[in-house]
Order: C-alpha cells, then sequence, then structure tokens
C-alpha cells in the first residue's frame, strides 16, 4: 500500500464513522446502537484520524514543496479527531448523567 494513502482511508473510515455516530445518536432518545459499541466505535475513530495525521505529517515534512492532495486529506483527519474526542467525551458525560 502506498503510504501517502493512509491518510485518505483514515479520513473516509472517521467520516464514515461521523456519520453512523450523527444518525443513531439524536437528543432525547435512547441510541439506535449500544452505548458501549458507539464508545468503541468513537475510539477507534480517534485512533485511525490520528495515525493518518501522524503519518501524512511525516510525509509531509519528508517531502519538497507543497502537496494539497496530502495535506487536505491530513487536514481533514486532524478535524474528525477532534470531533470524534468530543463525542466521545460528550457519550462518557451520557453515561455517566444515567445512573
Amino acid at each position: 500500500m502506498n503510504k501517502a494513502a493512509f491518510p485518505v482511508i483514515a479520513l473516509v473510515i472517521g467520516a464514515f464513522i461521523q456519520i453512523i455516530l450523527k444518525v443513531t445518536i439524536t437528543a432525547g432518545e435512547q441510541p439506535a446502537i449500544p452505548l458501549l459499541t458507539l464508545l468503541l466505535m468513537t475510539e477507534f475513530g480517534v485512533i485511525v484520524t490520528v495515525i493518518g495525521v501522524i503519518s501524512g505529517g511525516n510525509l509531509l515534512m519528508k517531502q519538497q514543496g507543497f502537496n494539497l492532495k496530502l495535506a487536505l486529506p491530513v487536514a481533514g483527519c486532524a478535524v474528525l479527531a477532534v470531533l470524534l474526542g468530543i463525542e466521545g467525551v460528550d457519550l462518557w458525560s451520557y453515561v455517566n448523567s444515567i445512573n
């Protein structure tokens, strides 16, 4: 596999997980997927997107010049890592409030 392809793959996986989370979690209702599964999905998404940022960042540092084809997926992975992390923290606060 080409090392430059991993940030794109990580971006697609992270976006897919974020879409699944947004669809299944609605305000005021029980989630359609069990909470433990949602928590595992967010953790997996954060890990994959952070690895995408690190590997893509290393590739960007090694290259001479600016490569927009690689910089956009890396930036997208960084944004998704933060969003999935916030979603995971929100899920933990929801679990703690259930009692």
